[in-house]
């Protein structure tokens, strides 16, 4: 490529920025420089700004906004000082973008700057906020929260289920936005799950807590012993008496008097399997026992004992029939 001492190529400016140039591109840069030392103070100014925005194609938008071509002699150093100035004011332009979508992107996307987001796959989990509250995430399940608390008030988004242990702080009201629903608290501890269908229960086991209906703004308080559902467009509070609301956390299950239909629902939601039950004479029973972090197999064996039936156990499958014995 020619080109006299007074002008460059945009090409060989790009590959010099890029460290892509060749011996030949480097020889004719450097005799660019040494022409003027106009030439070296502009391109130190090009320099920093193309490492301040480095991996955007600075050069390709210019070319296709300004059409800056390359600069030739004929319009002598006036010209060539012009395009380079205007290299220089749009550079500028782009670098102030970037900027400004750095900082969007801070404030509002999860993983990248100001807040974090943390996925359960197939296993629990349990993180620690930066106020000190504790959140045991149940499988599947995600929470996008700050990683710093500097506002007036602490809010953090989930999916699926978690159970919370809030930090204490009267200043701060800790927010929760899960669903349709809008949890609020100062300090305390409760259940929050995500159904399938959109429907948010939140069982409270210490404290005091409001759920609120984003969409009907219906409000209702909740405190130890109570959960609120929203199912829809309705809220409702009621005794809570789901004893086996946060066993996937406790890894305890407990029964007392509790129908078998429910006693299945229970072992079904905890370990992950489905039960088909083909004794009739189960119907109308009911069932006491404890479990602590209990395998499958040893829970079938007491079934088997206590209900006098045969459990056939195939996959994540139990076929539950009378005992022939």
């Amino acid at each position: 490529m020619k080109q006299n001492n007074q002008h460059i190529d945009e090409q060989l400016l790009k590959a010099i920025l890029e460290e892509t140039s060749s011996d030949q591109d480097k020889q004719e840069f450097q005799k660019w420089i040494q022409a003027d030392s106009a030439n070296k103070d502009t391109f130190l100014k090009m320099q920093k700004i193309w490492k301040s925005s480095k991996g955007i194609e600075v050069f390709q938008k210019i070319d296709e906004a300004a059409d800056w071509k390359i600069i030739k002699a004929k319009s002598g150093k006036t010209v060539q000082l012009k395009k380079v100035n205007l290299f220089m004011q749009y550079a500028a332009t782009v670098l102030v973008l970037l900027s400004l979508s750095l900082v969007y992107l801070y404030q509002t996307t999860p993983g990248f700057g100001k807040y974090a987001e943390y996925k359960s796959l197939q296993t629990k989990n349990q993180i620690v906020l930066a106020d000190g509250t504790e959140v045991f995430l149940n499988k599947e399940s995600k929470i996008v929260y700050p990683k710093y608390f500097n506002s007036k008030v602490r809010n953090v988004e989930m999916e699926g289920e978690a159970y919370f242990q809030v930090k204490p702080d009267p200043t701060k009201p800790f927010i929760i936005k899960s669903g349709n629903a809008i949890i609020e608290v100062l300090g305390t501890s409760f259940n929050v799950k995500n159904e399938m269908d959109g429907t948010t229960i939140v069982s409270v086991n210490s404290g005091k807590v409001s759920l609120k209906n984003q969409k009907t703004q219906e409000i209702v308080y909740l405190t130890k012993g109570e959960k609120g559902i929203i199912q829809k467009r309705k809220v409702s509070e009621s005794k809570n008496e789901e004893l086996n609301f946060n066993s996937w956390k406790t890894n305890v299950l407990t029964f007392k008097d509790t129908p078998i239909a429910k006693v299945f629902s229970d072992l079904e939601n905890y370990y992950g399997v489905k039960i088909t039950n083909r004794s009739a004479k189960l119907d109308t029973l009911t069932y006491t026992n404890s479990f602590s972090n209990a395998p499958i197999n040893k829970v079938i064996d007491e079934l088997e004992l206590v209900l006098k039936v045969h459990i056939t156990k195939k996959g994540n499958h139990l076929s539950i029939t009378d005992d022939k014995n």
